[in-house]
């Protein structure tokens, strides 16, 4: 690996645990992931996003329902990123794609702009 990829994954890496920090900090509150409080037209967008890159995303709760759970697989790399009831869902979700999607988030932000157009058709 050359070490301007070494580099450049590292930056992402920061960028990812920078995104997990904020959130973390913002959540105070473990209420309990609720499915009706899920951010669905997010959650395709983030699908979307991930995909488009030959990456996945895997969603559930956490063992004690306290949160969801995303396992983010893109390239060589994992992690499971958490989100609390707490926290602003659509935000989060948009520090995912911002961290995770090599564009920065930005075929993520569109689709989501999109599919909510569509809806409110």
């Amino acid at each position: 690996m050359a070490q301007s990829e070494r580099q450049a994954e590292n930056k992402r890496a920061n960028k990812r645990e920078q995104a997990r920090e904020a959130r973390s900090r913002r959540a105070a509150s473990s209420a309990g992931a609720d499915w009706e409080q899920f951010d669905w037209l997010s959650m395709i967008a983030l699908i979307k996003a991930l995909t488009a890159q030959d990456g996945a995303v895997r969603v559930g709760k956490t063992r004690d329902g306290g949160a969801w759970a995303f396992g983010i697989y893109s390239g060589d790399d994992y992690a499971t990123e958490y989100v609390r009831p707490a926290e602003d869902f659509a935000a989060a979700v948009e520090e995912i794609a911002r961290a995770w999607c090599e564009d920065g988030g930005a075929f993520f932000m569109d689709t989501l702009i999109a599919l909510r157009s569509d809806l409110a058709r």
